[in-house]
């Protein structure tokens, strides 16, 4: 009786996300105060009464009271939301303070519930240096707050909890969570696995190939390296260990190949939205920015595997198992026209809601037909049924992490605590753009290890991007900095998400599937600096055609070269000598310098032409012998 009244609600949460998040952005206005609390007040349920934590045992009772005082809480700020705009964050009594305390209070558990518990920890922490920062000396210490404030500050005005980044994943994110949820129910998942085996499938290393193209199309609509893993990895694994792969190398080609996926236009991950807002940049300029990084990204991954492959003997799939042309052009149809309405309206000019509302409505035709174009009318209502019951969590989990980080934004700015951080970053820098954007890597992949990339990349950016623009970094490229190593933290040891779980589905040994994740991806390390270095990458921001051109013939030159040096593989098996020059030739094509260019051209072209002092006569068999 439980387990179907906790469905029923999810479903009916899950229901009314995915109808405020389609119509109400699009169609109709809603004062900012209402539209927030509401939209967590219909995350609430899904939390903690359908989460993956909640209501088992004692703790039924617990999650019921939870979720009555959040919507309660929620429901005040609607319902006498004037009045409360007219208090300007000044609480009117102890019993508005008590409410406050308790709404501040569940959304770290919630974010406790949806996420690691480091998000709310470090906003629980943020809160405690607000409450006692003024006893602190010196350049970190603050004027006194008591509790009636911060706790007004948070709970009855849009700069807290109500704040700007839960404004973006109620406006925009949700949307396109659920037209994700739609195009993948209604055949676009069997499109992506169709057209990634038949373009890649008889390549050398193919099966791995494929899960590189099948990566990059569905973490167009995912946006989650951890969702992409489960989803393509399904399919790609046991098709990588079928063809001869080793379990660790195929687990690790999936989760390089499912992480690049938040960085690929058009849709990116939820971060990109809030890079949107936080740089007032359109959507639709960020992807075009982030079109080359991402593509260089998975032509990095793209290489190495080509490089292992040919190392290892490893083979593509025979024609036999190819899909059909026919059976292909069939099923892409499924994610094609959804995308085809997304990018024609982003181009026109129309917001990215209402664009993704239009490639919503879209895919409602397409759920009538099954993936070879055959009526089966009766399963409508349950691919939307599924559609929506797999947004609605997805949706309450990115609301749990903009609300919690909103506390950690808020406290920044109310103490003035995010201006001396940023200081101090520059200071302990001495003033080194290089040194700054290393400081600004780890700290982005530290934080990265134990929070998604959105709460990752919300947390660095508000602190290190304002170093960085400081020094001369163009904001786009700075904020781009910051949400490219998010990303890369999913794969980065020793806490790393995406390679956790494809070693888990390919029973592989983590460790050595992090190791293989490293060495397929060490160049793309290096895409960031660059574009940094040399804004040509980007596009938007400077450069005419033919600076564009030479940057990406560098970075592609410097990809090739690095992958093949870090993996040992380049025409053939690689003494150290050859991996090491070919390591440094990757250096020079990095530097936008015509000399450095000139010396890589003529080391590249030594590469190719030496067949002897660089390269060794007989090869090792890595990944079908046992070695990593």
């Amino acid at each position: 009786m439980r387990a179907r009244l906790l469905q029923a609600i999810s479903f009916l949460c899950s229901l009314g996300l995915a109808l405020f998040a389609l119509f109400l952005p699009v169609y109709a206005f809603v004062p900012n105060l209402i539209e927030r609390a509401l939209h967590i007040g219909l995350a609430i349920p899904l939390i903690f009464l359908a989460g993956k934590k909640a209501s088992s045992g004692w703790r039924w009772p617990l999650d019921v009271a939870l979720t009555i005082a959040g919507l309660s809480l929620c429901g005040y700020v609607i319902a006498d939301f004037q009045a409360i705009l007219d208090q300007y964050g000044v609480v009117t009594g102890p019993l508005q303070t008590v409410m406050g305390l308790l709404m501040i209070l569940i959304v770290l558990e919630a974010g406790r519930r949806m996420i690691r518990p480091i998000l709310p920890t470090i906003a629980l922490l943020f809160l405690l240096y607000a409450l006692y920062g003024h006893h602190i000396p010196g350049y970190f210490g603050h004027v006194k707050y008591d509790l009636a404030q911060i706790v007004g500050m948070l709970y009855l005005t849009t700069g807290g909890i109500w704040g700007q980044l839960t404004g973006i994943s109620a406006n925009i994110i949700a949307i396109f969570v659920f037209m994700g949820a739609f195009v993948g129910e209604t055949g676009g998942g069997t499109g992506f696995r169709l057209l990634s085996i038949r373009t890649a499938g008889r390549l050398r290393g193919g099966p791995a190939k494929v899960a590189t193209v099948a990566s990059a199309m569905f973490g167009t609509i995912s946006g989650s390296a951890s969702a992409n893993v489960v989803t393509t990895g399904a399919f790609t694994i046991p098709m990588m260990k079928k063809m001869g792969f080793r379990p660790a190398f195929a687990a690790a080609v999936e989760a390089v190949a499912s992480t690049g996926g938040q960085i690929m236009p058009p849709i990116m991950g939820a971060g990109a939205f809030i890079m949107a807002e936080l740089t007032q940049t359109p959507y639709l300029k960020i992807a075009v920015a982030a079109l080359f990084p991402a593509l260089l990204y998975y032509f990095t991954c793209w290489v190495g595997i080509h490089f292992f492959a040919m190392r290892d003997g490893l083979r593509g799939l025979d024609a036999g198992e190819l899909p059909a042309w026919r059976e292909t052009l069939r099923a892409s149809a499924f994610f094609a026209v959804p995308f085809i309405f997304l990018l024609a309206l982003l181009i026109l000019g129309y917001t990215p809601q209402y664009a993704a509302f239009w490639a919503t409505i879209s895919t409602l035709p397409l759920a009538f037909v099954s993936a070879d174009w055959r009526w089966e009318g009766r399963a409508v209502l349950g691919k939307i049924g599924r559609a929506i019951k797999e947004g609605g969590p997805q949706v309450a989990m990115i609301a749990s992490i903009c609300a919690c980080a909103q506390i950690i934004i808020a406290i920044l700015s109310h103490t003035g605590l995010g201006v001396k951080i940023s200081t101090t970053i520059v200071e302990l820098s001495g003033g080194s753009l290089f040194l700054t954007l290393v400081l600004t890597m780890l700290t982005c992949i530290i934080l990265g290890m134990e929070v998604p990339t959105t709460a990752a990349y919300i947390m660095a950016v508000i602190v290190a991007a304002p170093a960085l623009i400081r020094l001369g970094v163009h904001p786009l490229a700075a904020h781009l900095f910051v949400f490219y190593f998010a990303i890369l933290s999913a794969i980065t040891p020793p806490v790393c998400g995406a390679v956790y779980i494809a070693a888990g589905m390919a029973g592989a040994d983590w460790m050595e599937t992090a190791r293989y994740s490293l060495r397929l991806s060490y160049a793309a390390f290096l895409l960031p600096f660059v574009f940094v270095y040399d804004h040509s990458m980007l596009i938007i921001i400077d450069g005419g055609p033919i600076a564009i051109l030479a940057s990406v013939v560098r970075s592609t030159m410097a990809m090739v070269t690095l992958s093949a040096g870090f993996i040992g593989q380049f025409r053939g098996p690689l003494t150290w000598t050859g991996r090491c020059l070919l390591i440094v030739i990757g250096i020079l094509w990095i530097v936008p310098h015509w000399a450095w260019d000139l010396l890589a051209v003529i080391g590249s072209a030594f590469v190719l032409l030496d067949r002897t002092r660089l390269y060794r006569r007989e090869s090792s068999t890595g990944a079908l012998s046992g070695s990593a």
